[in-house]
């Protein structure tokens, strides 16, 4: 007599799971690939549970049999990239953020910046999203009594620079073009080799075409820009911006 078996249709050899030997409740039973979406269909206890992005798939190392309920997997798969950076990582971001604050505090007396984006300089963890992907984490307003913003900052980079490019997350370039009354800029900190900041002014008509890079076993979407890219300016050019606005604003 044959006994029924759980077939996993993944890349390579097929794995299938032998119910017959486990049938514990919560375990992963079948992993199926769909490469036309981009996607593996995972189930739990045989039932479907939820599709896992292809990109990040390598770096959640699910496999057949593994203890897990189907909740646990859920909030995995939504919250995967904030679990995936640890709270180490978090803690440099908001010393990345208090690096670059100070840097536009000192621009000019009549502006400041304040703290505004999703989360921006805490390094709890926030189980929930932001209701705008990308949007800057500073507001850069007047002290005049008015506190009228003046313009917005995203900062991003990294403890060491990587390469010769610079970095920056498609959703921050989507939030400039999806907002075009807003002045956006992008200001990238990279503490090694040596301390340094770039300042990009992004286009709000472009379509920037993101490539892929492989961090942490998973692949993640960056678009690339570079010395020679017209986005990346000077300070002092993001400095008269700051000025031209103050200016501006009085009247």
């Amino acid at each position: 007599m044959r006994h029924g078996r759980t077939h996993v249709a993944v890349p390579g050899p097929i794995f299938d799971f032998d119910e017959r030997k486990e049938r514990v409740v919560g375990k992963i039973t079948r992993i199926e690939h769909k490469p036309e979406r981009e996607r593996y269909w995972i189930y739990v206890d045989g039932n479907y549970c939820c599709s896992i992005r292809e990109r990040t798939f390598p770096a959640m190392q699910l496999s057949l049999g593994m203890a897990v309920t189907c909740d646990e997997l859920i909030e995995r798969e939504t919250f995967f990239w904030k679990h995936h950076y640890d709270q180490a990582a978090w803690k440099k971001e908001a010393v990345r953020l208090g690096k670059v604050k100070a840097l536009i505090d000192g621009v000019d007396p009549r502006a400041a910046a304040q703290v505004v984006g999703f989360g921006a300089g805490s390094t709890e963890f926030i189980a929930e999203h932001p209701k705008q992907a990308g949007r800057p984490d500073i507001e850069v307003v007047s002290t005049d009594g008015h506190h009228q913003t003046l313009l917005a900052v995203e900062v991003t980079g990294t403890e060491q620079m990587r390469g010769a490019t610079y970095w920056v997350r498609p959703d921050k370039l989507d939030y400039v073009r999806a907002h075009p009354q807003q002045e956006v800029w992008l200001i990238l900190h990279y503490a090694e080799p040596q301390e340094r900041f770039v300042f990009i002014r992004p286009s709000k008509d472009q379509h920037y075409r993101p490539v892929e890079k492989m961090i942490r076993g998973a692949k993640e979407r960056y678009v690339e820009f570079t010395d020679d890219s017209p986005e990346v300016v000077s300070f002092e050019l993001f400095k008269r911006s700051v000025i031209e606005k103050i200016n501006t604003a009085a009247g």
